[in-house]
């Protein structure tokens, strides 16, 4: 049955599309591109569907495909070798898209906001902000998520509570409802190290701090000092034991098992804290970030290779794989999509908690664009980073940890991006 009901959603989507890609015009008839994707949901999702792109465009897809690592170090050495060869592929901006634009290796994707009806200005902001440097965009998002609170209402309706908005609220409430003796904690999130710095950047932004300005490494200021600190206390006040060891997945365990009255942590995986398959599904509620300064990025998107010698037929892949119409198609396959229109459509979020869908569409216009330092070398400064918040869990000098790491951060920023 999911099987016949996909069928026919992608038939729907099909006949919808513009009439340039409806076999009305085709201006690459007969042009073949190659393209790299990334093993993702993405394109599990939509791989069926590019042989009706090529029928209706005359544009033949020569694709491959690679996991994770395997992807950045296929791409990283097509680009340094010029390019020639490679016409479109899936990239995670946050992860290599800084170095492949300071190398110059993508093309400009102008020509986008020329087509109306493609509408580049309803890609959530911040998702679309990642690609462009100095005014230039070098990529389209495609795949986005975004930190969120999660809650039991159960918990705060019990207790006469309402929703935090403020990190002051958050902190007051997760105090209120930290039962140990019970088995529920007042508040899960990841605390293990490199791996906690992507869910501490919103609250990092929501104290009036960043990871850097203007080349210049800012983790030991004022404002980055009481995040660490307010991030750190949280889990080491009203946190479960082992807090520093937590991942995602074993935050997820927590709450999802009814442990914690409040996460925090990406919507993309809220199926694995508050699911269907969860003790907490029917009591979970979801809430923007208190801060106003919640992460909204994207995690994959698409770019051409500034050596293409295919930069059209390229363009118009990027267009029907970014359309609106694909893009409502990957929304409905569960993936979280870059587009603001989607999230306001109710037939797109239909498969969300509408609170959840609710608190996606009220976090897209004031989201910021990365997660984590837009370094060359991210997972080293991650560690750095990390550290600190390990010393504020702990309950130790964050001061001290944090003025040492900054030496250490900008070391690499100097080293990814010398002064000329």
């Amino acid at each position: 049955m999911r099987k016949w009901l996909s069928l026919l959603l992608a038939c729907a989507i099909l006949c919808s599309f513009p009439a340039a890609l409806a076999g009305e015009a085709k201006p690459y008839d007969g042009e073949t591109i190659r393209i790299i994707f990334g093993n993702h949901d993405w394109t599990d999702a939509t791989k069926d569907l590019v042989a009706q792109f090529t029928e209706k465009t005359g544009i033949k897809v020569v694709s491959e495909s690679y996991p994770e690592d395997q992807l950045n170090q296929k791409i990283t050495v097509e680009l340094a070798s010029g390019g020639k060869n490679l016409d479109v592929f899936m990239t995670r901006p946050l992860q290599e898209t800084k170095l492949f634009i300071n190398n110059g290796w993508l093309m400009d994707l102008a020509p986008l906001y020329e087509d109306a009806e493609y509408d580049m200005n309803d890609f959530i902001p911040s998702a679309l902000d990642i690609f462009i440097k100095d005014g230039v965009t070098y990529g389209v998002p495609l795949v986005t998520e975004r930190e969120v609170l999660f809650y039991r209402k159960d918990l705060l309706d019990a207790a006469g509570i309402k929703v935090p908005t403020t990190f002051e609220e958050l902190e007051a409430a997760a105090a209120a409802l930290n039962k140990p003796e019970e088995g529920v904690y007042g508040f899960v999130a990841r605390g293990l190290s490199a791996a906690a710095v992507t869910q501490f950047s919103s609250f990092l932004r929501g104290f009036g701090g960043d990871f850097d300005v203007d080349g210049k490494a800012t983790i030991d200021t004022p404002e980055a000092i009481a995040a660490f600190e307010y991030y750190g206390g949280l889990l080491r006040k009203y946190g479960p034991p082992g807090a520093l060891n937590m991942h995602w997945q074993q935050a997820a365990g927590v709450y999802s098992q009814g442990q914690a009255a409040f996460c925090t942590d990406a919507d993309s995986i809220w199926k694995s804290f508050s699911g269907p398959e969860t003790t907490v599904y029917e009591t979970t509620g979801y809430a923007p970030i208190p801060g106003g300064k919640p992460y909204n990025i994207c995690s994959w998107g698409f770019s051409i290779p500034a050596g293409s010698q295919k930069a059209g037929p390229a363009m118009e892949f990027i267009k029907w794989a970014t359309s609106k119409e694909m893009i409502a198609y990957a929304q409905a396959a569960g993936i979280s999509s870059s587009r603001q229109s989607v999230w306001n459509d109710p037939e797109s979020v239909k498969n969300y908690p509408a609170e959840l869908a609710a608190a996606i569409a009220a976090s897209n216009p004031i989201g910021v664009s990365s997660d984590r330092p837009l370094v060359v070398q991210v997972g080293k400064a991650r560690d750095i980073i990390g550290a600190v918040i390990v010393t504020a869990i702990e309950g130790g000098d964050v001061a001290a940890a944090a003025k040492e790491a900054n030496v250490a951060y900008q070391a690499i920023i100097d080293e990814d991006f010398p002064k000329k």
